[in-house]
């Protein structure tokens, strides 16, 4: 019998890697997710806010990929939510930074509940060994998607190609 060696290409770890993401996203969209309250813009740009603690419009803007004036609106309407509020900028008087409010804490833990509880009604359809294989897999795959997000910040920081 013969021993085939397989070496792991760029594109295998690619491909394989990125479907599981692709599938992972297309379950938290479509079924994970409560989209009622908040559209995915908002809540992409209301998570930042959080993660990040209080950001300059213009960066948000820049961060997200998105027109100043595409974000201001969004803000605004964010704002009249009380989702998220303008503070002083202490490096410039002139501007101000947007910040998370209590309000929009509360709503961002509420959505992260509810995709916890939608998550855990499904993983009761699976086999006990199904389960147990995708929460081994998690325990591992979790440290190193921790790390290549940092990576993707740093990327679009500016301080990598």
């Amino acid at each position: 019998m013969y021993e085939v060696e397989k070496r792991l290409t760029d594109a295998d770890v690619g491909e394989d890697v990125g479907e599981l993401l692709d599938q992972a996203l297309d379950l938290t969209a479509r079924f994970l997710t409560d989209r009622a309250d908040l559209g995915a813009s908002a809540a992409f740009a209301l998570n930042r806010v959080c993660r990040e603690g209080p950001i300059r419009l213009t960066t948000l803007a820049a961060k997200e990929g998105v027109s100043q004036p595409s974000m201001t609106q969004l803000m605004q309407r964010l704002e009249r939510q009380d989702l998220v509020t303008r503070l002083p900028d202490p490096d410039d008087g002139r501007a101000c930074l947007i910040g998370i409010t209590d309000c929009g804490q509360g709503l961002l833990d509420d959505r992260k509940r509810l995709r916890r509880q939608r998550l855990t009604a499904l993983l009761a359809t699976l086999s006990p060994e199904d389960e147990c294989s995708l929460w081994l897999a998690a325990k591992v795959a979790a440290p190193v998607l921790h790390r290549l997000v940092a990576s993707a910040e740093t990327r679009a920081d500016g301080g990598l190609g």
